[in-house]
């Protein structure tokens, strides 16, 4: 969704001065190594491709020009759904997740009514973070995250406009 006007800056709760921007192309390695960072299964270069070509939006939150978090979302049919979120380590709890799903949630609010998201049954940090944000348990998709040893259930988490 090129074009459409993003919030230039925010401070979060911590004084940390973020400044957002689309993905674009050259984006995309800096992105993958962030990723590899906190993710045990890291997305495809082709999964990226999707934002690039207009399926999924990724934005970018960055500090001084250096890249420290993005989120991933897409929606039809009046629902939204959170596809990937990721802050690198050496920022996190510093307020840069919560500004990253606030800027989704913005964005999707026009054509949605709910925002969905899968996450880990295990991640436990993460799930108590939704839940923070007034995301609410919705269900349960089993076996659906490959894991170490075979495969790991989602929960499902909604949040309603």
């Amino acid at each position: 969704m090129k074009g459409y006007p993003l919030p230039l800056e925010q401070t979060t709760h911590t004084g940390l001065k973020l400044s957002f921007r689309e993905l674009e192309r050259a984006d995309v390695a800096p992105v993958m190594a962030l990723e590899q960072q906190v993710q045990s299964h890291p997305w495809r270069a082709s999964s990226y491709d999707d934002c690039l070509d207009g399926r999924h939006h990724c934005w970018l939150a960055e500090h001084q020009g250096q890249l420290v978090g993005f989120v991933v979302v897409a929606w039809a049919g009046g629902d939204g759904e959170l596809l990937n979120i990721a802050v690198a380590p050496q920022w996190q709890r510093q307020g840069v997740g919560r500004a990253l799903l606030t800027l989704a949630r913005e964005r999707v609010r026009p054509f949605s009514s709910m925002l969905f998201l899968e996450v880990r049954v295990s991640n436990r940090q993460a799930i108590e973070f939704y839940e923070r944000e007034q995301f609410s348990e919705v269900g349960l998709r089993p076996n659906y995250y490959p894991a170490g040893k075979g495969r790991e259930d989602a929960l499902i988490l909604a949040y309603q406009f």
